[in-house]
């Protein structure tokens, strides 16, 4: 494995500075066996796109793109995951992966050995790109804590590799523990959320904490220009922002010049759509992408929520790879506690949604500190679900002020980004 993932990496390398024309070609090439084998292969795109009276096997390249209906979150929540997985995959090399649920409703996914590695691979070069190297060490922020994937140990040298270079901190630890940790093991690179990026800058100044990174990834969340300041100001680090999501990876990164994000198009298709139509250079438009390397769960034409920017500029760095910028994704807020206790909002996330009979949820936490929950309830008593409820959140919350209501709709649940934490304080 570990020979077949340097050379993926060193396709990466030399084709990102390919000509725009030569990675289109790639993208077409991809495209069209991937819709193909969605069609032939997987339930729900077969149904899908038989119900429009489409035939794949016709749609060639860009050209029949627009042929091809669009595939929506709610789809995949509706639809088992035997559906939207291929008849001829070898379930036995796959892994689920699963969303934060930080926008509703957990997806989960299959993941392959093929497709994990590719996707070390692809985020190996936009870390290179940005200086990191072998030897530095890298400290990943996850949201929950988790057992190590399964992947990893058929990832064969290069995970053993990894090994003694990266370690992983939990998002529901203690930042106390996080503290301790950096200062003993000190490593080059943090990859974590903006939201995380927040709260340890806001716990370094308040216990005048010195911390140091050569390079702070940003992820998983919408980086703005005032945490991005800090976090260079503060960790003295050079700041990188990446986008992407669960369902196909990583769609772009930035690279030293900051003139926007690469787009990874040997790996990804993405689309800008404003009023049903393509956007044009310059405009914002609803980001769509399908997954040209997904072949165990295919995600093709999906609508991701967010807004973002094409643009046909050129990169000073030289890279081949087209740009967007302007990135409107969701901006998940972190709670402030009592005695100025951040709170992950995956803590939140997580331990609401264990409760047995809360179909939803919505958090937020008003500019008085207060906390107010709406929340639906499916097969049990309200009374029960609400008194456990309450019972979850002043764990949580100690002493603050609760208001919980049992509501028939959640405010802006029907969007596409919406967000169950959310904090007027801390926001």
């Amino acid at each position: 494995m570990i020979f077949q993932m340097l050379r993926d990496w060193a396709s990466l390398e030399r084709s990102q500075w390919w000509s725009r024309e030569a990675l289109h070609n790639i993208q077409e090439r991809k495209l069209s066996k991937i819709v193909r084998h969605g069609y032939q292969n997987v339930p729900f795109y077969r149904r899908l796109y038989d119900s429009v009276h489409v035939n794949p096997t016709d749609v060639i390249g860009y050209g029949g793109l627009g042929r091809l209906p669009f595939v929506t979150r709610q789809h995949l929540r509706d639809t088992s995951l035997q559906d939207m997985t291929a008849a001829n995959a070898d379930l036995t090399k796959c892994s689920p992966d699963t969303t934060s649920g930080s926008t509703g409703t957990p997806v989960t996914l299959l993941e392959d050995p093929s497709f994990a590695a590719k996707q070390e691979m692809a985020h190996l070069r936009a870390y290179w790109a940005n200086g990191v190297r072998p030897g530095h060490k890298i400290c990943t922020v996850w949201a929950m804590r988790a057992s190590q994937s399964p992947l990893a140990g058929k990832l064969g040298l290069y995970s053993v590799i990894e090994g003694k270079f990266h370690r992983r901190v939990w998002g529901t630890d203690d930042i106390h523990d996080h503290m301790k940790f950096y200062s003993v093991w000190k490593p080059d690179v943090l990859i974590a959320s903006p939201s995380y990026y927040r709260a340890l800058l806001w716990f370094s100044e308040q216990n005048r904490a010195k911390l140091s990174f050569k390079v702070a990834v940003s992820s998983g969340e919408l980086l703005d220009d005032t945490t991005r300041k800090r976090i260079c100001d503060a960790f003295q680090s050079e700041v990188i922002d990446t986008y992407g999501l669960m369902e196909v990876g990583i769609v772009s990164w930035e690279c030293p010049q900051h003139r926007g994000y690469h787009v990874n198009a040997e790996s990804v298709l993405v689309e800008f759509i404003k009023d049903g139509a393509p956007a044009a250079s310059g405009e914002a438009g609803k980001v769509y992408v399908t997954s040209l390397d997904r072949r165990i769960t295919p995600i093709i034409r999906y609508f991701t929520g967010d807004v973002a920017t094409p643009t046909d500029d050129e990169c000073p760095c030289g890279r081949g790879l087209s740009l967007m910028k302007n990135v409107q994704g969701r901006i998940v807020d972190f709670i402030l506690g009592e005695e100025d206790r951040y709170m992950s909002p995956w803590v939140v996330i997580r331990a609401l949604r264990s409760i047995q009979g809360v179909e939803n949820f919505k958090l937020t936490q008003k500019s008085d500190s207060s906390i107010d929950v709406q929340f639906r309830t499916r097969g049990l008593e309200a009374e029960s679900v609400l008194n456990v409820l309450h019972q979850r959140c002043t764990e949580l919350f100690g002493d603050m002020s609760l208001d919980i209501k049992l509501v028939d709709q959640i405010e802006g649940e029907r969007g596409p980004k919406f967000r169950p934490v959310a904090s007027d304080l801390t926001h």
